[in-house]
């Protein structure tokens, strides 16, 4: 979404709950290229990937966003999915290699500096903002910088937790302004940024739109086999959308006469409406307005 005229006039700083873990050794990316969706052999030190990790039939168990810092990797996640996540990594591992897969979930925090010009917020603190990029990690002191992938409006700070709160102190004076989540899932909603509500088993990347967080042409990972399935018949059952409305949007399963099951998978209000997303059934994706089973009207837009 190009629009951001919710974004603030600066940026927001909000401390985002997330999974983090850390995986120990000198065959770190090469194990993570045989679990995550994208291909990982490659990477740079400070390099910056975002992919999924999903089950055998392809839905997403976790998103991971990897920060590559040579023999050590961290892996950021979604809320509360920290120890299953790291389960499945540490079950891979072979016997031959000595890797080690620690939980980060207390000792790393993530904070999103989400705004029409958060890098006004990070140049007050003396960093090169030009350098800052979808693909790297710009180290600053004891933190990690990178741009959203998504959402070049959304800047993505990884920060020891006993320093986060220094961290938060000096972007607000600097320019911004702290945040709670109820205004976090305004901006992420209208900034079509995704996090656990979508990111999980009810979903397959492709119905998301995730089709740059899953590479066809690497080698094997759990659930290769249906997305390429998916993408050579290029036919989906669902797909995501934003809607709109001045009813309720409650989170989920709603009835559209001809049309199916909507789910929504989180809302909130914004400007006197009530704003979603939304997984509806993929042949209705062209519709620009229906009617829910209780009377309720939505208007629907592409994410």
């Amino acid at each position: 979404m190009n629009d951001t005229v919710h974004l603030h006039p600066l940026a927001q700083v909000f401390v985002i709950p997330s999974s983090v873990s850390v995986i120990e050794g000198g065959a770190c990316l090469e194990h993570l290229n045989r679990i995550l969706s994208v291909e990982t052999l490659e990477l740079p030190p400070l390099a910056r990937k975002d992919g999924l990790i999903c089950n055998a039939n392809g839905r997403i168990l976790d998103s991971a966003t990897i920060c590559n810092l040579g023999s050590q990797v961290i892996i950021l996640g979604n809320n509360g999915t920290g120890d299953e996540t790291r389960q499945t990594i540490a079950s891979g591992i072979p016997w031959d290699e000595e890797l080690v897969v620690k939980d980060a979930d207390t000792a790393i925090s993530h904070i999103i500096l989400a705004g029409k010009a958060p890098s006004r917020c990070l140049a007050g603190l003396g960093i090169d903002t030009g350098e800052l990029m979808v693909e790297k990690w710009l180290e600053f002191g004891n933190s990690l910088i990178s741009v959203n992938w998504r959402c070049a409006n959304a800047i993505q700070i990884l920060v020891p937790t006993s320093h986060c709160e220094s961290l938060v102190s000096a972007l607000v004076e600097n320019g911004a302004v702290t945040a709670d989540m109820n205004q976090w899932s305004r901006v992420r909603i209208l900034s079509g940024l995704l996090d656990e509500h979508e990111l999980n088993p009810l979903n397959l990347p492709l119905e998301l739109g995730l089709e740059n967080l899953v590479a066809l042409n690497k080698g094997c990972y759990p659930g290769q086999e249906i997305h390429a399935r998916m993408e050579s018949r290029g036919a989906l059952a669902r797909s995501l959308v934003r809607l709109r409305s001045n009813d309720l949007l409650p989170e989920g399963k709603k009835k559209v006469e001809h049309i199916g099951t909507v789910t929504i998978t989180d809302s909130c209000s914004y400007g006197g409406e009530n704003i979603a997303l939304a997984m509806i059934p993929n042949a209705a994706a062209e519709i620009e307005e229906f009617t829910f089973d209780d009377g309720s009207v939505a208007s629907v837009e592409s994410i």
